[in-house]
């Protein structure tokens, strides 16, 4: 499809909705609040765990060996935090730009996200082929020293997470309300 076929698509999907959303959300504000909820959400605590283990593998890069357990499950956590940030930032921007009422800006973001797409797919790869690759290491390690999990200490770890919720849903809830 040329860049003109595309913009033409567009334009009629556009003026079809009205402009408020694209074509199959078109009708079910309902469907569109909750996919602009999960999307944006995704995005953030996605980039936030990826963002969180880049830091952890750069600040311990001299210490621990890329082979080592911690170092292989921190890069699975921060694989796994760039396929799910880049796939719904990808699809956040393009449902939050859909109803700029411009064209051509929503052409060049579908071109956009059609790019990432493929980039968040091998990340999510990448991420499951290493962790059956390092499975049974990173199991036997576990089991040599095995340390109680306290998970109910962590629990104050969560409100930022739980803020970004929160502000996602109202962001969306509002966006499709006051449209």
């Amino acid at each position: 499809m040329t860049a003109t076929a595309t913009s033409n698509y567009i334009g009629e999907a556009m003026r079809a909705t009205a402009a408020l959303a694209p074509p199959s959300l078109a009708d079910n504000p309902g469907l569109l609040t909750w996919n602009l909820f999960v999307m944006t959400a995704a995005f953030c605590l996605g980039l936030m765990m990826a963002g969180r283990q880049g830091r952890r593998l750069w600040a311990a890069r001299n210490i621990d060996h890329p082979l080592d357990p911690v170092s292989v499950y921190r890069t699975i956590i921060f694989l796994a935090g760039c396929a799910i940030a880049s796939r719904g930032g990808a699809e956040a921007v393009s449902l939050w730009s859909w109803s700029s009422g411009d064209a051509v800006t929503i052409e060049r973001i579908a071109e956009l996200k059609r790019w990432l797409d493929p980039l968040s797919i091998a990340c999510g790869f990448t991420w499951m082929a290493l962790h059956m690759l390092a499975e049974p290491m990173i199991e036997h390690q576990l089991r040599k020293a095995p340390l109680p999990v306290d998970m109910w200490s962590r629990w104050p770890q969560l409100r930022r997470p739980a803020a970004v919720l929160v502000v996602s849903l109202l962001m969306a809830a509002a966006a499709v309300g006051l449209r």
